[in-house]
């Protein structure tokens, strides 16, 4: 979660709070509208049809996601701007809306409804990915705390809005669309770190496929949409129940943020995989309760890998690629939508054919765990790979860097930049400014401090950006602070 060391806790920032209540509100609408509403509103139609109706979420969310990746290949693109954000606000109201239809006796064709829905996920993918480009913006080692936070908030929220009267729960989903995309619009304009962030119009086509991460994507996905329709076809009740524990889930992966605890993703992901697993492979033998409880554990695990993997989202392309996040992030994240489509629509057909809950559906579900852990054994990625920079281990406690204990601060600072400065051959002059650079002073103070002109500084800066391959100052803060000084002076 954390980039190769023991995190500190560093303050939570006015920006990043709002920015974290604008992504809860989101998670709010996304599980009130995907999960929960259809569940209440539409109990009449058969099992079977409302899973069908209900697919369309998130075959419109991956088609969603590849949209955006191709919209990000234009300059003119920004998920930002008004339209954009009108357009998003105008899906995200769609099933709420439809929900207040239902609620008055309106008859709504499924057809209808499924188009409904199909626009609900391409708004949820749409506002997925700007608040991912928002989390960039924030402190680097906030990441795993604001998405993580936003998730468990954002459980907190459906519990609200899933405990009041019937015909109030679409109105709560329509007030937290609204609260999303309005803070969203705030937080776009006047996220921290706009400065240092590469411009809206830059537009690298810097994504390929990495066997180390979309086929594990793809497998955690179809498992867990498997199980979501489990819930599904469960009634409300266990609807609610369920998603519940995505609060534990995902405040487990907060509580690790705030202590400052640094935890490998890889290692985080192991826990995950082992949890969903034993899960998966106790239901067909385990009473309803017990499958119940083994459901709820494998929600809670599909939010923790939700957080992490968000984070590390932003994190891989912060340290990558010059870039945006809103061109990035999409190509990543539509596999996870495509693995859950699979699972939603693997269990859908098994709903049609043999009933809710049958033998064969759990059939299935030992079928894709022991699938799951083949993909992860062939595919599963290292640390190294993991790593936001692709060349050293990834922390939330991968492989630290070994360090003196008896160097104060001070030495180990100097000691850090002297060894950058010497493995990618910078100059005294460089060095020196350098030192400044990692300690936040600006240009002019650098000017001031040294006694050169403002072209000689900007060259020299411009140099020392060349030469490392950074792009903006509070990357180089990081490189810096988090330089194995051991590893490379050996």
């Amino acid at each position: 979660m954390n980039d190769g060391k023991t995190a500190g806790k560093p303050r939570i920032g006015a920006m990043e709070l709002l920015a974290t209540g604008g992504f809860a509100c989101f998670f709010g609408w996304m599980f009130v509208s995907y999960y929960w509403l259809f569940a209440v509103f539409i109990q009449d139609v058969p099992v079977a049809e409302r899973d069908g109706i209900q697919l369309f979420v998130f075959a419109g969310m991956a088609l969603g996601y590849l949209a955006l990746h191709f919209a990000g290949k234009s300059a003119r693109f920004d998920p930002f701007h008004l339209p954009v954000l009108a357009t998003g606000a105008v899906l995200a109201l769609l099933l709420p809306t439809t929900a207040v239809l239902l609620d008055l006796g309106v008859a709504v064709p499924a057809t209808v409804l499924c188009a409904v829905n199909l626009g609900a996920g391409l708004g949820g993918a749409l506002l997925t990915v700007s608040w991912l480009d928002v989390g960039s913006r924030i402190r680097l080692q906030s990441l795993p705390r604001f998405t993580s936070l936003s998730m468990a908030a954002g459980g907190a929220l459906f519990a609200l809005a899933a405990l009041v009267p019937e015909s109030l729960q679409p109105v709560f989903c329509i007030i937290y669309a609204f609260l999303s995309v309005g803070l969203l619009r705030f937080a776009g304009e006047r996220g921290e770190g706009n400065a240092d962030a590469p411009p809206a119009g830059s537009c690298k086509n810097t994504w390929e496929f990495t066997r180390e991460i979309e086929p594990s994507l793809v497998a955690f996905g179809i498992v867990f949409g498997l199980t979501f329709v489990y819930l599904f076809n469960s009634g409300s009740q266990d609807v609610l129940v369920g998603l519940l524990f995505v609060v534990p889930g995902a405040g487990i992966i907060a509580a690790l943020a705030f202590a400052g605890r640094s935890v490998g993703i890889t290692v985080i992901q192991r826990v995950l995989l082992c949890i969903t697993v034993l899960a998966c492979l106790s239901m067909p033998f385990a009473t309803e309760g017990v499958q119940l409880a083994c459901s709820c554990l494998v929600v809670a695990s599909w939010a923790a890998f939700v957080s992490v993997n968000y984070a590390f989202i932003v994190k891989k392309g912060m340290h990558r690629w010059d870039t945006p996040v809103f061109r990035q992030a999409p190509a990543r994240l539509v596999f996870s939508a495509l693995g859950f489509l699979v699972g939603w629509a693997v269990a859908t057909g098994m709903t049609m054919a043999y009933g809710a809950h049958s033998d064969a559906f759990m059939i299935v579900r030992l079928c894709m765990a022991f699938a799951l852990v083949v993909v992860v054994m062939l595919f599963f990625p290292s640390a190294e790979h993991h790593a936001p920079d692709g060349t050293a281990a990834d922390g939330l406690s991968g492989p630290q860097p070994v360090v003196p204990s008896n160097l104060t601060e001070k030495e180990l600072f100097e000691r850090r930049c002297a060894a950058v400065a010497e493995l990618y051959q910078l100059s005294p002059r460089e060095t020196d400014i350098l030192k400044f650079l990692a300690k936040g002073r600006n240009a002019a103070y650098i000017q001031s401090k040294l006694t050169i002109s403002p072209h000689t500084v900007k060259s020299h800066i411009y140099s020392i950006y060349r030469k490392l391959d950074i792009h903006s100052q509070q990357k180089l803060m990081d490189f810096v602070e988090e330089f194995p000084v051991e590893e490379q002076q050996k």
